[in-house]
């Protein structure tokens, strides 16, 4: 079940500039979450099933991105990562560099256990051999695995900045992916138009952006507390998009959803693919 909130890229409200103001208790519910629970929980395969439906629609859906041949280049940032490598498993084939980044350290660490080959990182095999298995086994999962370790650096972002990447910088990307974190850190449309243009500000022009996110969702639970999620549909995300300067080349949505509804009210998950104009 990764479509849930994995990733952490900033939590805050809209002020008057380009930014988002930190909010402090949240930011402790972040400080205080724990990666490896996180990934045993939702990210959990049942013995016998060779990939949840959820993972399926999404894997697929980069799959496909990413071997049209149409994107590809020197780098590519993935947003709100979380503790996981889930996102790039297909886009490491294309690109040189690659930077996984996050709000939170605790979900970096959990990154680099698994970078480094420590023996407690999680075992992300199964994913990595469900990916090789839909791409035709272009790579082996020994030479995927060893790619994603020799491209992935891992890098602090917070969205709710106008560079999101602050203190630090980086040349203009060639894709970014966000994944499941922008609806988390916004309270109205305008934030979320906001938090968009920070993104895609740090795409070069004909560089692509690809989202996943949620449709008619209200709120997801981080241990006891409930949290907000601002409830989107298909319309304000195609006018967000276009308005942040990317046009959209695909756009699909999966509702075959079982989640319980007290951890997570998503009815819709979103996937799309655009280009900065």
């Amino acid at each position: 079940m990764p479509i849930t909130p994995a990733g952490v890229a900033g939590v805050g409200w809209l002020t008057d500039t380009m930014e988002i103001s930190s909010v402090a208790e949240n930011h402790a519910i972040y400080d205080n979450f724990d990666p490896r629970k996180y990934l045993d929980k939702f990210y959990a395969i049942d013995e016998g099933e060779e990939m949840t439906k959820e993972s399926s629609f999404l894997l697929t859906f980069l799959k496909n991105v990413f071997s049209s041949g149409r994107v590809e280049g020197n780098s590519l940032i993935d947003i709100g990562s979380g503790p996981s490598i889930y996102n790039i498993l297909s886009a490491c084939e294309n690109f040189k560099q690659i930077y996984l980044t996050d709000y939170s350290e605790g979900n970096l660490r959990e990154v680099e256990k698994w970078l480094k080959g420590d023996s407690e990182a999680y075992d992300w095999s199964r994913y990595i051999k469900y990916i090789c298995k839909i791409e035709n086994h272009r790579s082996t999962e020994e030479k995927k695995a060893e790619k994603i370790r020799r491209k992935v650096s891992l890098m602090k972002c917070d969205i709710t900045k106008s560079n999101p990447l602050e203190p630090n910088s980086l040349p203009l990307a060639d894709c970014v992916i966000v994944a499941s974190c922008l609806s988390c850190v916004c309270k109205k449309v305008e934030d979320f138009k906001t938090v968009l243009k920070n993104v895609v500000s740090l795409i070069r022009p004909g560089g692509h952006l690809v989202i996943t996110d949620y449709l008619r969702t209200s709120y997801y639970t981080v241990g006891e507390t409930k949290l907000p999620i601002l409830t989107l549909d298909e319309n304000i995300v195609r006018e967000v998009v276009a308005e942040s300067g990317c046009e959209i080349q695909e756009f699909t949505t999966f509702s075959d959803l079982n989640y319980p509804e007290e951890l997570f009210d998503c009815k819709i998950v979103f996937c799309l693919l655009a280009r900065k104009q």
